[in-house]
């Protein structure tokens, strides 16, 4: 948090002083015009100070401190509507949107700022590796499937640190892995190196199409495994496919609350009903929060004791 503050002017800085102890429970840090500072947790949301309301030079100051007071130089960032911070930390962007044809160029009169903070927790998926592995050591397809702020982030990135470096319980000696990190939220990669730990054996082809890293991966890479976000949309059908016809496994996330809501999405329905996959992880609300293990091939779940 010390690290971030760094970015805050000395009036808003004052206002994280008052309530310094609540930063170690924060996930997110939304900073809106004409709006206090609001601290989101896994529980609540939590305004510091409603008599301190942000402002346009607010906004703008952190942006020229986000920015190193260059904001040309992180122009291919913001067009995604982002910009990532030293530690795997990303900041969204809202106000008016730059297009160009159709095409996104970037933002203007930015008013409001929401700073995402990368947490990582070590071992968070040492209680579902049994589900990921059969008796012949044999890799599950597995979807990872839950609501948002239920972990899916954080739980797949231990993952694959898990399955790549290998693990005693059941007994795993890791595999090659590619990480296919779509948005940089995985494995939270700055400047080019991976802020959090996913393992020994991993390659990550960061901001990279799936449709693109999957083809990519598996003709150049040579992974056993490979592990992706946010499954849902129209070509994911032709590269999964792809994928499990050259022998590679696949463990990938989904956004939703179980199977049936998942499958209202027609791209992630054509997948299970052609059996792609072998089991899902049923995130339930809260901090990872297993809430029960779908198998495909039975159609049963066969755990729902996980707390």
């Amino acid at each position: 948090m010390e690290a971030l503050l760094k970015y805050f002017n000395q009036r808003l800085k004052n206002v994280f002083f008052l309530n310094k102890g609540l930063l170690d429970e924060a996930l997110e840090i939304r900073i809106r015009i004409n709006s206090p500072l609001l601290i989101k947790t896994l529980k609540k949301d939590l305004f510091l100070d409603r008599s301190t309301l942000i402002t346009k030079r607010d906004i703008d100051e952190i942006l020229g401190s986000l920015t190193k007071n260059s904001i040309h130089a992180y122009e291919d960032e913001i067009k995604k509507g982002y910009l990532t911070l030293e530690g795997g930390h990303r900041v969204g962007l809202g106000g008016d949107c730059i297009y160009d044809r159709d095409i996104l160029k970037g933002f203007k009169n930015i008013s409001s700022l929401n700073i995402r903070i990368a947490r990582e927790f070590l071992g968070c998926s040492d209680k579902v590796l049994r589900y990921l592995i059969g008796p012949d050591k044999e890799i599950y397809n597995t979807l990872l499937v839950g609501p948002p702020l239920s972990g899916k982030t954080t739980l797949i990135r231990d993952i694959a640190r898990n399955m790549s470096n290998g693990f005693k319980s059941p007994p795993f000696d890791g595999c090659d892995v590619t990480l296919i990190d779509e948005r940089g939220e995985i494995s939270a990669v700055y400047n080019g190196i991976p802020q959090m730990n996913i393992g020994i054996r991993t390659d990550v082809l960061s901001f990279c199409k799936k449709s693109d890293g999957f083809f990519m991966s598996i003709r150049s890479l040579s992974p056993r495994l490979v592990i992706c976000d946010e499954l849902g949309s129209a070509q994911d059908f032709e590269i999964i496919q792809y994928a499990l016809k050259s022998g590679v496994k696949i463990i990938a996330t989904a956004h939703g609350f179980g199977i049936e809501d998942i499958k209202r999405n027609i791209y992630l329905k054509n997948i299970i009903d052609n059996n792609f996959f072998d089991r899902a992880l049923i995130l339930g609300k809260g901090p990872l929060r297993l809430k029960e293990v779908f198998d495909f091939q039975s159609k049963k779940v066969i755990s729902n004791d996980m707390g």
